[in-house]
């Protein structure tokens, strides 16, 4: 049985032990605990990581009992791989803050040391079907490592905090060796486009290796980067915030604060949270707005955090300071504008403040996604608060009815503290519902279903790049077994192959040259000649109607036999219910995707971004895809990237049993040429007896047995191999 292999530099569990002596573990808490715990828990797999401390029998015993797999650290180990490279540089960097890291050769040799012993640990309780999925920075090389010792390895790595842009990369000077450890996985996860987009570049950049459509190809296998953004779980959340514990709180507050206006801020203390510049940009707001005094209070939690490392006691420190002077400059006795807490909090008093606050103040200088901000939103229940989030925020790129604000800018984020004061209750409401409704949709659960079916899905089955051929020289090939056959078919795609693409499909009429190969074609009594596309029958009939010739229409949905043939629907066409689950994701991906489109179909609705962003328009397809393979798991559809394209349709409609029924009509054919440039020809090139000729249309990989480069090379092609009658 296929078993999820889970791995992150510490243990989900603490071990203690109880006055009988037995040792007991204590799940931990945060976002990934609770999104990965309870798959966890009800498979049979293995979590893998420090269990931080040292361990007696009975420990290790209940460790074993709960599948996990210690790695142990030394103290020493630790401060020269966790606080030394992992958070004194690869930190410092990915948050684009280099002034604050330090780069030491032996911190990384350690660092090394350190992932060597995980990959170790992964290897040895790796059997044959397993998935492993890596978390985050601390453990950038193990993929690397794992896939030297077992080469068909299925394995993924998540980074939980932004990817950089290359010029930023660059600056580790162990760039190149943790490139190398990253592309040993199946897929690489990232919360958002841009960090994906940083990747690829740096993949190009520093380890010279091309990604084509988000994947490298590595010595017969894929390397793909994927974007799934961590999501928390609401119903925890509203659960919470609604419990007696939280709503004691919330009485407690409520009692303390009277009817002041709270600016809310929950960070764990790191120089990136930029909460030096929060209590600037407050202090602003007071100085601005004398009649605010008094009336807005600022509570400001810091969670203690790495206070080992110097930078983050003088961070404790510079905030510390600013408190004491904003709330000796505005405060009066008994009343200061600055509540400050030092500690860590309970979850039930946390969402007891996300629903008593009037703004939660997120505004980090750097953050891979940042929870609060949807703990916050979940936590509402309200709908009376507002979000002001930083756009340096992962969290931005999902959360766009948050008022978005630049840190760095004080007297700008000042002035959105004032007007979120203002707002209109309805605008609240309205903000918060829309992002509501967008994290229960891609909850922290999704997000972690989302990521391990990527790391399963298999890798596509065309893998092979048959060179490609000049015309003259395929025909040279070809024409001696066409003239010899009695009884041949041609089957041709139509955008792509036979004509170029265009940004708008309407405008890909077909050319007078097209029209003439076709009718050399036609002109051959042998012949039985298809047009097999994913255009609509409408539209196939206004530009070839006129032609004796089969069309065949959406992908295989619709087929007509002849000049006066009635349009015939395919036998494997269902019901369409699941079109209606679909529209709402695909109506919400064009949204996000400008220059992009939906066609829906008889049996197949299609998302279109061939006039979007080239590289957002990839993005976005590949996410789309995955969410698609998800929500659909269960219906009679499959979901196909083509050229340009995310096509779902239902299953048993392809051009493969287009070409069947194509056979079993009009053959058996002794030759059979197909021509086409993308997935869904693949279906008809496998359709194929082995005797068969395709030919693929492009630089992409393919089952088919030739290639041409383009459109032209196509035509060219055909004119030589169906010359005009004399």
């Amino acid at each position: 049985m296929a078993r999820l292999l889970l791995v992150s530099n510490r243990l989900p569990v603490t071990v203690r032990t109880s006055s009988s002596g037995k040792a007991i573990l204590d799940r931990s808490s945060g976002g990934l605990v609770s999104a990965l715990g309870p798959i966890h828990d009800a498979g049979e797999g293995l979590w893998i990581g420090n269990p931080d401390g040292e361990l007696d029998d009975g420990a290790r015993e209940a460790l074993s009992h709960g599948r996990y797999v210690p790695v142990h650290v030394t103290q020493e180990e630790t401060d020269g791989y966790y606080y030394g490279y992992s958070n004194s540089s690869i930190w410092p960097v990915f948050h684009y803050l280099p002034e604050r890291a330090s780069f030491d050769r032996s911190q990384f040799q350690t660092y090394r040391q350190i992932n060597q012993r995980f990959a170790d640990a992964v290897v040895k309780v790796t059997q044959p079907g397993d998935t492993i999925w890596i978390q985050d920075y601390q453990l950038m090389l193990v993929p690397g490592m794992i896939r030297e010792q077992v080469p068909d390895a299925q394995i993924g790595f998540f980074l939980h905090i932004p990817f950089p842009s290359s010029e930023m990369f660059s600056l580790l000077p162990e760039r190149q060796e943790i490139l190398q450890g990253l592309l040993g996985a199946n897929v690489v996860g990232v919360h958002t486009y841009d960090y994906a987009r940083h990747f690829v570049s740096s993949v190009l950049r520093v380890a010279g290796v091309h990604m084509r459509e988000g994947a490298a190809e590595l010595g017969g296998r894929r390397c793909e980067i994927a974007t799934f953004p961590i999501g928390i779980d609401v119903d925890y959340w509203q659960q919470l915030a609604a419990s007696k514990e939280s709503e004691a709180h919330l009485s407690q507050f409520r009692e303390h604060f009277g009817d002041r206006k709270i600016i809310l801020g929950v960070e764990r203390l790191d120089y990136t949270k930029g909460i030096p510049l929060k209590l600037e940009a407050f202090r602003r707001l007071l100085e601005l707005q004398p009649e605010l005094r008094g009336n807005v209070v600022m509570i400001q939690v810091v969670v203690p955090s790495r206070e080992d490392i110097d930078s983050y006691a003088q961070q404790r420190q510079e905030i510390e300071q600013i408190v004491g002077q904003i709330n000796g400059e505005y405060g009066s006795p008994g009343s200061v504008p600055i509540h400050y807490q030092h500690q860590s909090m309970a979850p039930a008093e946390l969402a007891a403040l996300y629903r008593i606050a009037d703004i939660a103040f997120v505004a980090p200088l750097r953050d891979g996604m940042n929870l609060v901000a949807k703990e916050f939103v979940a936590s509402q229940l309200d709908r009376s608060g507002t979000l002001l989030l930083s756009e340096f925020a992962g969290a931005a790129s999902e959360l766009g009815e948050a008022v978005r604000i630049n840190p760095w800018d004080v007297d700008g984020t000042a002035d959105a503290l004032a007007n979120a004061l203002e707002m209109e209750p309805s605008d609240k409401t309205s903000r918060i519902d829309a992002m509501l409704e967008r994290l229960r949709r891609n909850d922290v659960h999704r997000w972690a279903t989302r990521a391990i079916r990527a790391i399963d899905r298999p890798a596509p089955s065309m893998t092979t790049l048959p060179p490609a051929r000049e015309p003259d020289e395929l025909l040279e090939l070809i024409k001696p077994r066409l003239d010899r056959a009695i009884k041949p078919a041609v089957l041709l795609d139509y955008d792509g192959t036979l004509r170029e693409f265009e940004n708008m499909p309407s405008d890909a009429t077909p050319t007078s040259s097209i029209v003439r190969i076709l009718e050399n074609i036609h002109a051959d009594q042998r012949v039985q000649l298809a047009l097999v596309s994913g255009r609509d029958a409408k539209t196939l009939d206004a530009w070839f109607g006129h032609f004796d010739i089969t069309l065949v229409a959406e992908h295989g949905a619709w087929m007509r036999v002849g000049k006066n043939a009635q349009w015939i629907m395919a036998e494997s066409l269902l019901d369409d219910a699941w079109k209606k689950q679909v529209m709402g994701m695909l109506d919400e991906y064009t949204q996000r995707t400008p220059g992009s489109s939906v066609e829906e179909k008889t049996a197949a609705v299609v998302w279109h971004y061939r006039a979007a962003d080239n590289d957002l328009g990839k993005w976005q397809a590949r996410e789309l895809t995955t969410q698609l393979e998800y929500a659909l798991a269960n219906q009679p559809v499959e979901v196909i990237e083509g050229s340009s394209i995310v096509e779902i349709r239902q299953q048993g409609v392809t051009k493969g049993a287009a070409f069947r029924a194509l056979e079993q009509t009009f053959g058996p054919f002794d030759f059979q040429l197909a021509i086409g440039d993308d997935t869904t020809d693949e279906d008809m090139f496998a359709a194929l007896p082995e005797s068969g000729i395709s030919i693929h249309v492009g630089n992409t990989p393919s089952r088919a047995s030739e290639r041409l480069s383009g459109p032209p090379e196509v035509r060219a092609f055909l004119r030589s191999l169906f010359p005009p009658a004399e």
